[in-house]
């Protein structure tokens, strides 16, 4: 498997904390990683069937050349965190930050502090 660089800088443009953008960028990978799971659980669950209750005893330690064939096509897909990083230079999806309870209550603080004299 072939590293593959990213610009760092290309990640920093849009927002300026580059630790949030890989943050957000981790976390869409791990969505398009389930997503991905979700859809190969899917497709080879026949011949989980067909395994779990085979016809006859030869069929149940059979491995089925669709089932080989399924789970080659996903191996050569691109990585979820290549997909997520690619997605994220094209403008595909943006992240918005939340600020924390603890951050909210600190301003308002201050600001009444500020109105006091």
């Amino acid at each position: 498997m072939s590293v593959k660089p990213v610009d760092l800088n290309k990640l920093r443009s849009t927002h300026g904390n580059l630790y949030e953008t890989v943050v957000a960028i981790s976390k869409k990978a791990r969505e398009i990683h389930e997503e991905e799971r979700a859809e190969l659980e899917e497709r080879l669950m026949p011949y989980k069937e067909m395994i779990r209750n085979p016809a006859s005893e030869s069929e149940s330690e059979k491995v089925f050349p669709e089932q080989i064939a399924i789970s080659v096509e996903f191996e050569c897909r691109e990585k979820p965190s290549q997909q997520a990083v690619a997605q994220y230079l094209d403008h595909q999806y943006d992240y918005v930050l939340e600020k924390s309870p603890e951050t909210k209550v600190a301003e308002n603080g201050d600001e009444d502090e500020s109105d006091g004299d």
